[in-house]
C-alpha cells in the first residue's frame, strides 16, 4: 500500500481546499511535502476555473514548520539548496496568484507555515491557535518569504518583534497585530471558512483577480499618482466586459442587495 500524499486537494465548484497532510507530526515539513506544494500551487495558479484557494492542515494543527525530528543532525549535506531554492517561492504563489487565498489556521502555525500563512491574502483562525515565528529556536533566519510578508501584514517594529523574539502568541494577540481578521471556535474553523470561500467565489471572477492585482500594484509601485494610473487602466477594462455588465443588472434587479 502506497503512503498517504503529503498535499491533498478538494474542490467544491470554484473553491479549492488544499491540505498539508502530515498530521501525525503536525503537517511538519519533510519528505516530498514541499515539492508537491510547489506542483499543486503552480498548476492551480493557471486553472482559469479556479477563484479561491484554501490552504489548511489535516488534523488539529496548521503546519509546525520543518518537523526537525525528521532531521536531528540538520540538513548540511543532506539538501540540493539549488532545487530547493525554488520551492521557496510557495509563498510567491499565494500571494500572487490570481486566486484569492485564505489559510485557515488550527492548532500550532509556525516557521515556514507561519510564512506561507502570512503569504496569503486572508487568515482565519480558531480560538485555540498557537503560533511563533519559531526560526532563531533552531539556529535559522528564516525562509518562505515570512520576514517580508509579517512586514505586510504586521508593520516592520512588530515583525521584528515577532522574529528577534519567537515567544508564542494566540489568536487574540494575532488579531490585534492584524495577522487574522477572523477567529472561530475550532469546530466550526474550517466550515465558517468554506462558507466564506464560497462568498467569495460567488462574485465576479473577473473583478476579484484585478481587486487582488490591484493590491499587489499597491506594494510595487511608488505613490498614489502611479497607483491609480494602474488601477484607472484596470477598471477601464473590466467595466466593458460583459460579466460586469452582467453584474450591474443583477445588483439592479435587486440580486446585489446583500452585497
Amino acid at each position: 500500500m502506497s503512503a498517504e500524499p503529503t498535499v491533498l486537494t478538494a474542490r467544491d465548484g470554484a473553491v479549492v481546499t488544499v491540505t498539508l497532510n502530515r498530521p501525525e507530526r503536525r503537517n511538519g515539513l519533510a519528505g516530498d511535502m514541499l515539492e508537491r506544494l510547489f506542483e499543486t500551487l503552480s498548476e492551480l495558479a493557471r486553472d482559469a476555473t479556479a477563484t479561491v484557494v484554501v490552504l489548511r492542515g489535516a488534523g488539529e494543527h496548521f503546519c509546525v514548520g520543518a518537523d526537525i525530528k525528521a532531521y536531528p543532525d540538520g540538513v548540511k549535506g543532506k539538501t540540493d539548496f539549488a532545487h530547493v531554492a525554488r520551492l521557496y517561492h510557495i509563498s510567491t504563489l499565494l500571494h500572487e496568484m490570481p486566486q484569492v487565498t485564505i489559510a485557515a489556521i488550527d492548532g500550532s502555525c509556525a516557521g515556514a507555515g507561519l510564512g506561507w500563512a502570512a503569504a496569503c491574502d486572508f487568515r482565519f483562525a480558531s480560538d485555540r491557535v498557537v503560533f511563533a515565528t519559531a526560526f532563531l529556536k533552531v539556529g535559522v533566519a528564516g525562509d518562505m518569504g515570512t520576514a517580508w510578508s509579517l512586514v505586510q501584514a504586521v508593520g516592520p517594529a512588530r515583525a521584528r518583534e515577532l522574529m528577534f523574539f519567537p515567544e508564542k502568541f494566540g489568536a487574540e494577540d494575532a488579531r490585534g497585530y492584524g495577522l487574522v481578521t477572523r477567529i472561530f471556535a475550532p469546530a466550526a474553523l474550517h466550515a465558517e471558512t468554506a462558507r466564506l470561500a464560497q462568498e467569495l467565489a460567488g462574485r465576479s471572477r473577473l473583478a476579484l483577480a484585478a481587486m487582488k492585482a490591484n493590491f499587489l500594484s499597491v506594494e510595487r509601485v511608488q505613490g498614489l499618482r502611479d497607483y491609480i494610473d494602474i488601477e484607472g487602466a484596470r477598471h477601464t477594462h473590466i467595466v466593458q466586459s460583459d460579466e460586469t455588465t452582467a453584474s450591474f443588472r443583477a445588483f439592479a434587479d435587486g440580486a446585489g442587495k446583500t452585497a
